[in-house]
């Protein structure tokens, strides 16, 4: 929490316990009043941070992009060879620990909010942009390299992030994470021929 202010770690504690109670209780269920009962305190110390519940959402995303950041790609700075970060990369993207690192509940509000809300939509653009923006990053390092023969890194990230967030959704709705395991890896595969780069390279 090194240089953060008295303001920034009360949000942030507000966020971490209404990420809770979104996941037990859904979006209709977490009021301002529940949240307030989770931490015990006040609703009004909610009120003085977020005056809404949607103004929480907006930066629960953020705290979601945070989690990401911290928990996996963060990874990435600790390796120096291209063809293992991108593989690193591709590991994580088509992982069930990735999938499973924010809870569907909380995920699926926010994304339900984002029809009607442009601000959480923009957020979560940036997110999915960052995703992007990283992949993009490690596709030319890696075709620089010669390591792969990607012509449009930009329509291939896309495509890998369509994959990975594709199996997500349907072990989801099926609930089988033995299955996913297995699409993952497949998948995992689809994106290294997207890549022009056999799977035995990496």
């Amino acid at each position: 929490m090194a240089g953060k202010n008295k303001a920034d770690i009360r949000k942030r504690e507000i966020l971490e316990h209404f990420y809770e109670v979104l996941s037990n209780e859904g979006l209709e269920g977490a009021s301002i009043a529940k949240i307030a009962k989770h931490m015990g305190v006040h609703p009004s110390l909610l009120i003085h941070y977020f005056k809404t519940k949607e103004e929480m959402i907006i930066e629960l995303v953020d705290f979601m992009i945070e989690l990401y950041w911290e928990t996996y790609l963060s990874k990435l700075r600790e390796i120096q060879d291209p063809a293992k970060r991108l593989d690193t990369l591709l590991n994580i993207l088509f992982g069930l620990d990735w999938t499973r690192l924010v809870d569907d509940t909380v995920f699926y509000a926010c994304y339900y909010l984002s029809f009607r809300n442009k601000r959480v939509k923009q957020r979560l653009s940036n997110m999915y942009n960052g995703f992007k923006e990283l992949l993009i990053k490690e596709i030319k390092r890696c075709t620089k390299e010669g390591i792969i023969k990607t012509k449009d890194p930009e329509k291939v990230a896309i495509l890998i992030i369509s994959l990975s967030e594709g199996v997500d959704f349907y072990e989801n709705i099926c609930g089988d994470e033995h299955l996913f395991e297995e699409l993952g890896q497949y998948l995992k595969g689809i994106a290294l021929m997207l890549l022009e780069k056999d799977d035995r390279g990496m």
